[in-house]
């Protein structure tokens, strides 16, 4: 875990940068300052041997046991901590005394012999030689350096060997290493409290950057990582800061395009379903549910099992695979559904599944029978009239007529040209309500004032069948807030309604009356009735309940319909209650002001 740490990789490198370059340059050094010192003491050595060498070139041709070349021996022997050997040409090695002496020393251990005997042998044949070798003689290694000794004719008859000890030099090469150890130890220590440090100001930051894309991809979406450094990682860190909060910015943008998207599905009467092109469901709004009956997302196999049933899943499945567009109308549970089906495709153009859109039309189509039924009824009402004039006029045309009827039929034929008066009259005047151009002034009305008004005018219908009246109108009535000319027709409306469908002598109740909200206006009458099934239909253009039995009363069927309107926008409300045979009771009510 500690190997994975970048500080350690970046302090561990750094390390191993300083301790590898620190040993080269040691080495190097080391083997220059080497060869540096062995060069030169070689090079002394050999200037002093040359030197010696012409200093006792008169000595090894007149007089080698003299004292003078004895004491030169010694005196040599003395100085650059060299031990001199005179060689002569006879291979013999002459050195002063061990034991300080004044007398010379002849050495003839064969082992020294044989050591020095190709150096000694190469040197009397006129070389000049050097090399480094165990001394078994003085039991250490030394430095051995050669020289012939020539006489006047150029001749060599003897050779100069100096040995000197290269104990001092090692234990100087000793020293550097140690030196280059305790230095190299010394640079590991603040090469590592350096590279720690530094390693830190670099880590640091890239931890922070590291723990805030950690966080980002959490979903914690604008994050800053609070690193502000000039150099690259302050670039990097800016960059990551701007990347955040720009992601921030375009997923808020998403969600909130996906909110509105989410809102304006769930809130649509339509119902939307989407489904993967392995049938899975994606997505569905409260409305699909609702078109389906069904109560909530339970489950995708019991909406699949109702598409199933009405066959949209094979048109579904027809509609990815065709890469088409489809409408088809189902019946279900005594609705009409319109299911719209469109394939949806990824951004490589591929079929990746589809939607659905269902839309209830069962009240369009309700509403286009209506207009059917209403276009009927009227071509029916109006073709009776028509048919009626028509057929006098022929009749008074051919003479058919005779003279003393004409009268009559004149009547009849303004009888019938009123009815269609009434009739174009109602429709106008329904054309206006459902319009909304009719206009409407509010004035502060006495109910009971308006319907003694209206009886007056009724009252000539109501003694021609002999109708009981009864008013029960309650004293200071609150005043509401109305339209005069409007309430008028509606009142009327109903009041003539229930003198035309009461039989002769029936009684009809008006009473009013009010509580802590509402007026209210009571008509009852004593007719014949409503069939209870028939009740909800009332209010519908041309509509008459059970026109066998009222076929002799005269009536457009428009009415109602005016009424249900007129109640509506002068904010009334009314209730018919009705029992056949029995009468009819209407209940109009009005908020107090």
């Amino acid at each position: 875990m500690f190997r994975k740490n970048i500080t350690f990789k970046l302090t561990f490198g750094f390390l191993l940068i300083v301790i590898i370059s620190t040993l080269l340059i040691g080495i190097i050094s080391l083997n220059i300052f080497k060869n540096n010192i062995f060069n030169v003491k070689r090079s002394n050595m050999t200037r002093h041997a040359l030197e010696i060498s012409k200093t006792l070139k008169p000595y090894i041709t007149e007089d080698i046991k003299g004292k003078e070349f004895t004491d030169i021996i010694n005196l040599l022997d003395s100085i650059d901590n060299a031990k001199i050997w005179i060689v002569d040409s006879n291979k013999n090695i002459i050195s002063a005394s061990n034991n300080k002496s004044l007398s010379l020393t002849y050495i003839t251990d064969t082992s020294v012999l044989k050591t020095y005997n190709s150096i000694f042998k190469k040197t009397l044949d006129n070389s000049e030689e050097y090399d480094e070798i165990y001394n078994p003689y003085y039991k250490e290694y030394m430095m051995t350096v050669s020289v012939p000794i020539k006489n006047n004719s150029n001749n060599v008859i003897g050779a100069v060997v100096i040995n000197s000890s290269i104990t001092d030099l090692s234990n100087s090469m000793n020293n550097f290493f140690i030196y280059l150890i305790l230095t190299l130890l010394g640079e590991i220590f603040i090469a590592g409290l350096m590279g720690y440090y530094f390693s830190k100001n670099i880590t640091t930051p890239i931890k922070k950057i590291n723990s805030s894309a950690l966080e980002l991809a959490k979903g914690h979406y604008g994050i800053l990582t609070n690193v502000y450094q000039k150099d690259e990682i302050g670039e990097l860190s800016n960059s990551f800061d701007l990347l955040s909060l720009k992601l921030q910015y375009t997923i808020n943008k998403l969600f909130e395009e996906k909110t509105k998207l989410s809102n304006i599905i769930t809130s649509m009467n339509e119902g939307i379903l989407a489904m993967d092109s392995k049938l899975n469901i994606i997505n569905i709004n409260q409305s699909a549910l609702s078109l389906l009956s069904l109560k909530d997302y339970e489950s995708g196999l019991k909406i699949n099992t109702v598409l199933s049933e009405l066959n949209i899943i094979e048109e579904f499945e027809a509609t990815i695979y065709e890469d088409t567009k489809k409408s088809i109308l189902k019946k279900y549970l005594h609705k009409t559904l319109n299911f719209s089906m469109s394939p949806v495709k990824n951004n490589l153009n591929e079929t990746i599944g589809g939607v659905i859109l269902i839309q209830d039309v069962s009240e369009k189509e309700k509403l286009e029978q209506m207009r059917k039924d209403f276009v009927s009824n009227v071509s029916h009402e109006f073709r009776t009239p028509l048919t009626i004039i028509k057929g006098n006029l022929e009749s008074v045309i051919d003479g058919m007529t005779k003279t003393e009827y004409i009268k009559d039929t004149c009547i009849t034929l303004l009888k019938e040209t009123n009815r269609l008066e009434r009739m174009v009259k109602d429709l106008l005047n329904l054309s206006k309500l459902e319009s909304g151009k009719l206009e409407i002034v509010f004035n502060e009305l006495n109910i009971n004032m308006l319907i003694n008004d209206i009886l007056r005018s009724l009252r000539p219908l109501i003694k021609n069948k002999f109708i009981n009246l009864q008013l029960s109108l309650e004293n200071n009535l609150p005043i509401i807030s109305s339209d005069y000319d409007k309430l008028k027709q509606l009142l009327i409306i109903f009041l003539d309604n229930a003198i035309k469908f009461s039989s002769n002598e029936g009684i009809l109740k008006i009473s009013t009356y009010s509580d802590n909200k509402n007026i209210y206006i009571i008509i009852e009458d004593s007719g014949i009735g409503i069939p209870k099934n028939e009740i909800e239909y009332l209010g519908e253009k041309f509509f008459k309940a059970d026109r066998a039995r009222t076929s002799n009363v005269e009536g457009t069927g428009l009415g109602l319909s005016i009424a249900k309107r007129l109640v509506r926008i002068l904010n009334g409300h009314f209730e018919i209650e009705s029992e056949l045979g029995k009468g009819t009771i209407i209940t109009i009510s009005f908020s107090k002001i």
